[in-house]
């Protein structure tokens, strides 16, 4: 196994350093971790965050989807890891896959080294994002890209933000050595039929191999829209795939999930 001294020259300083990790869920099953980001280059009206910020997979979250987001405040973490507070929780642990999750990853000043030891470790790195910075890929293995929207209009209402970086880093990404993928939020009467067609082709103009997932919006922040029907769903994945080879969706529809209902146990390590 690799050390740490073998990433940088500034053992004592990296070691102080202060990531961006404030929670980490763990799939005992399947020796995966799930790091969980706070900080972000957008504002999402719809963001999860809005509504719950650690693992929905945990059993006390398993009800997230149909809660009432007024009645729960807007949380905040109380505070994030240092690198070598991450790195003491996770040798604890066998590792075979690790997924950066929560807000922003690509904003963490320590991403390149977590990444590095990750990979010391023989585990595989997947960075979920935005797309609006692009992450050094040297030690991941898989970029999955939140594609919000592609016209231009509905993604700055949306987010707050052009979409010309995202829409050019994700072909940065697909031009580099990572397997890419792409997913979105469908949102019925926003980001609906239209919008999901608009974003296939987009992806489809890159590539019509890259894998892409519709999810299926769920009420988070204070917005007007509902949820998707399951019918509905099926025609959006029906749309996209009339552009793409690899297209399907996620949705929870049962009310009380229990942990018999998950394929994997998930627990916290922080």
């Amino acid at each position: 196994m690799a050390t740490l001294t073998e990433f940088t020259p500034s053992l004592s300083a990296l070691k102080r350093s202060l990531t961006h990790v404030y929670h980490i869920a763990y799939a005992p099953a399947i020796k995966k971790a799930y790091l969980f980001h706070w900080g972000c280059n957008l504002k999402c009206k719809g963001c999860l965050c809005h509504k719950e910020i650690n693992c929905m997979a945990l059993e006390e979250n398993l009800d997230v989807v149909f809660r009432d987001p007024r009645l729960r405040p807007p949380q905040t973490p109380a505070g994030s890891l240092s690198f070598d507070e991450l790195i003491t929780i996770l040798e604890k642990v066998e590792l075979a896959e690790v997924a950066f999750e929560g807000q922003e990853a690509s904003l963490d000043p320590t991403l390149p080294e977590i990444c590095r030891y990750l990979k010391g470790r023989n585990a595989r790195v997947v960075l979920h994002t935005n797309g609006v910075a692009k992450a050094d890929t040297a030690n991941i293995d898989e970029v999955i890209v939140s594609l919000k929207a592609v016209t231009p209009r509905i993604y700055q209402e949306y987010t707050g933000l052009s979409n010309s970086f995202v829409l050019e880093n994700f072909k940065r990404y697909h031009d580099s050595s990572v397997l890419l993928k792409a997913e979105s939020v469908f949102i019925p009467g926003y980001i609906g039929f239209d919008e999901t067609e608009k974003i296939a082709r987009f992806i489809s103009s890159v590539d019509k191999s890259i894998p892409y997932r519709i999810d299926a919006y769920f009420e988070s922040g204070d917005n007007p829209w509902r949820a998707p029907e399951p019918a509905e769903m099926k025609e959006a994945v029906g749309i996209a795939k009339q552009h793409l080879a690899n297209v399907y969706s996620t949705q929870q529809t049962k009310r009380e999930l229990t942990k018999a209902d998950l394929l994997y146990e998930v627990i916290r390590l922080y």
